[in-house]
């Protein structure tokens, strides 16, 4: 047999082993995703996530007081005065 032949053989079983092994893998990996996370986990992204509930809600009463309020140049001068006391 020729040297040529035995590679262009070699390829496809070489292709077909690596395929095997990326989808099983991916099977591992799957399970790995579906399992359940710990309460130990889970609490300081549940505390962080409040923390970031009420900055929203602090920012969003902010951002409609502000709506509210006129915006004449009067306040504009007022708000400069104040900063720089």
């Amino acid at each position: 047999m020729s040297w040529e032949l035995l590679i262009l053989l070699a390829c496809p079983l070489m292709m077909l082993f690596c395929m095997k092994g990326m989808f099983s893998g991916n099977k591992e990996s799957k399970e790995d995703l579906g399992s359940q996370p710990q309460q130990s986990d889970l609490q300081p992204l549940q505390n962080k996530m409040s923390e970031l509930m009420e900055q929203n809600q602090k920012l969003t009463e902010e951002v409609n007081h502000l709506k509210n309020s006129k915006s004449e140049v009067g306040n504009v001068v007022n708000l400069k005065k104040a900063q720089n006391s």
